[in-house]
């Protein structure tokens, strides 16, 4: 069971991952720029680009979880659309017949 996520949280990662990228964005002008990064600078950038990478394959697979239950929605809806369909047609047909039926 995952654990419900609070406005706390989303705010608290959204600030480390403003910082990450910030970082990243300084080890990378670094590097454009011929700069020798150090073996610490040179570990932060691959622990960065890391991260970003598992951010992005999480949110990869939750919005793929998403469309998979808006899919499943969607099939619900028709579902029952159809079954509305039916009903109203048994409902039509009902009443031909007893009007039918009546003298």
């Amino acid at each position: 069971m995952s654990r419900r996520r609070t406005r706390a949280d989303r705010t608290q990662r959204a600030t480390a991952r403003d910082a990450r990228r910030e970082s990243l964005f300084v080890l990378l002008a670094r590097v454009q720029r011929g700069a020798p990064l150090t073996a610490a600078e040179a570990g932060l950038l691959r622990t960065h680009v890391e991260a970003e990478i598992r951010e992005g394959d999480q949110a990869r697979r939750s919005a793929e979880g998403q469309a998979a239950a808006v899919r499943r929605e969607q099939q619900r809806t028709r579902a029952a659309e159809a079954a509305i369909t039916e009903a109203e047609q048994d409902r039509d047909r009902a009443r031909d017949a007893l009007r039918d039926a009546r003298p």
